[in-house]
């Protein structure tokens, strides 16, 4: 996959949340933890579209914004960035089974 491929993460509107599986409003989300640099990230730019996890809002948000208060603070940080990242590896996997 290419930095940016439109036509793989339009697919996303098409799948559940990977996360909790809701129908219906399912997109990209690009990684933004403690390693985004590492993916491409730079200063208005997003990391590779393969480090992305196809999440509904809800989900976004929650890794996005951290809104979650468990995540709040250092250590909590790292098991946000984590977790993102396994939910990316889930999204690369299933991307990977539907071709």
């Amino acid at each position: 996959m290419k930095n940016r491929d439109r036509k793989e993460l339009d697919k996303a509107r098409h799948r559940g949340c990977i996360r909790c599986g809701r129908d219906g409003e399912t997109r990209p989300c690009h990684y933004n933890g403690f390693r985004s640099h590492s993916y491409g990230k730079g200063r208005g730019i997003k990391c590779t579209d393969i480090a992305t996890a196809e999440f509904c809002q809800a989900c976004d948000e929650l890794f996005s914004e951290a809104k979650y208060q468990m995540w709040v603070g250092g250590s909590k940080s790292t098991e946000r960035s984590e977790e993102f990242l396994h939910w990316i590896m889930l999204t690369n996997i299933r991307r990977a089974s539907d071709d």
